[in-house]
């Protein structure tokens, strides 16, 4: 087996270094997005906090972000879900269920769905009632 030279060997190196560096230029960060500024392209806003949705039954859902998704209860009635962790596999899931007991949903229950067939758990560790946004109003003449 040949050997390089020490001096060619080393420029090999520092030329591979180099090479690596330049291709990896800096990218600023760039902040997610306010949850406030989410929910408005939703068309609604963040009420009220409550302990429990009574006579629970999910008809709908719509994905926030990884910490927050929107759920139906029925014409009216959006809540926001904030989880307790990132979910982050509940962006690509079309299907979700629940865990409650006797109806009442509330913190610690869970949001529930497989990814890949893997099992995916969310739970829930507060929720708020969603009012719509009131469209402005033009300035009568």
């Amino acid at each position: 087996m040949a050997s390089l030279p020490a001096p060619r060997f080393l420029v090999l190196l520092a030329s591979a270094f180099l090479a690596a560096c330049a291709g990896n230029p800096a990218t600023p960060e760039i902040p997610p997005p306010d949850l406030a500024e989410l929910l408005r392209k939703q068309g609604v806003r963040q009420d009220e906090p409550v302990a429990s949705i009574p006579g629970f039954s999910l008809s709908g859902w719509r994905f926030v972000d990884d910490l927050h998704i929107i759920v139906d209860n029925g014409p009216g009635r959006d809540y926001l879900l904030t989880f307790s962790f990132p979910c982050r596999d509940l962006a690509w899931m079309d299907r979700i269920g629940y865990t409650t007991t006797a109806g009442i949903f509330g913190r610690l229950d869970r949001i529930v769905g497989r990814h890949l067939g893997a099992p995916v758990r969310c739970p829930v560790a507060e929720i708020h009632r969603l009012k719509p946004i009131e469209p402005a109003r033009s300035p009568s003449p």
